[in-house]
């Protein structure tokens, strides 16, 4: 693990302790179960995950831990897998419409060396309910350059609320070539994305879908890196949720299909089953 993450988790805390206005924290915590089909490396695994966000005036801080522990087919891999992954991320609102933030994670793999220890940086501005990122991932022998757009539309009608969100991912990979992980891989991706919200009184409930393929993905604004050589073309998401007071329970489901692309291993799917808990301090 970089040696810069307990520096900059340690000068976050020091910010969140010394804060003097008016704050709100939510701790959050998941379980999630991965169940693979028809893949040659992967058989099912579990994810651990916990973040922690701080909301003071027009500064949000976030932060966010994931394990994930896999078992994997021995041959061809040699052990199970075993990833960490460390998320960052600050947000700054100028003003009514103007806002900017800047994310950063990372990557420990005890399998996959070529994307092990990488590194992910993001930047992005919102105006309204525009929104543009750019991220740069770092691996050892080739690098990721992804950009994200994505509009919001809200509605409310009476006590519903409504909310659609458009985006768009374009991903480009460097030095693919200079490796087997990558190089089977295309140069240039583009995958378009829909996720619909809908909440009344204390219930929520959301679904989405991405079509077009992408690799080597950042995806949640920040707080997901696809980093194994998968090249996936759909995805469909179902989510429902309801809050109890100060505490927010959600339950999620995730589908997606892929291309194991190092051995071209096709008609790959993945699902996931997502329980997170939140409260509100």
């Amino acid at each position: 693990m970089s040696k810069i993450i307990p520096l900059v988790l340690a000068a976050i805390l020091c910010t969140l302790n010394h804060a003097q206005s008016t704050t709100l924290t939510t701790l959050t915590t998941s379980l999630e179960s991965l169940n693979f089909n028809n893949s040659k490396k992967k058989d099912e695994g579990i994810r651990y995950r916990v973040g922690l966000d701080h909301q003071r005036d027009n500064h949000l801080f976030q932060m966010l831990y994931g394990r994930t522990n896999t078992t994997t087919f021995q041959p061809p891999l040699s052990d199970d897998l075993h990833v960490n992954k460390v998320y960052l991320k600050y947000r700054h609102q100028w003003d009514e419409k103007q806002s900017f933030h800047i994310s950063y994670a990372t990557i420990d793999d005890n399998l996959m060396q070529e994307t092990d220890e990488g590194n992910i940086y993001g930047a992005g501005y919102g105006y309204g309910h525009f929104n543009l990122t750019q991220y740069f991932s770092g691996y050892k022998h080739f690098d990721a350059y992804q950009t994200d757009i994505k509009y919001t539309f809200i509605k409310k009608y009476n006590s519903v609320l409504t909310k659609a969100t458009v985006m768009g991912k374009y991903i480009h990979l460097a030095n693919k070539n200079t490796n087997n992980f990558s190089k089977n891989a295309e140069n240039d991706y583009f995958t378009a994305g829909l996720k619909m919200h809908v909440k009344y009184k204390k219930f929520h409930l959301g679904a989405g879908a991405f079509l077009g393929k992408r690799i080597f993905a950042v995806m949640d604004d920040g707080f997901r890196v696809q980093h194994h050589a998968m090249e996936f073309n759909k995805t469909y998401m179902f989510g429902i949720g309801s809050r109890f007071g100060k505490a927010d329970l959600k339950l999620r489901y995730i589908y997606q299909e892929a291309i194991e692309v190092p051995i071209q291993n096709e008609n790959v799917t993945l699902s996931n089953i997502i329980l997170q808990f939140g409260y509100c301090f």
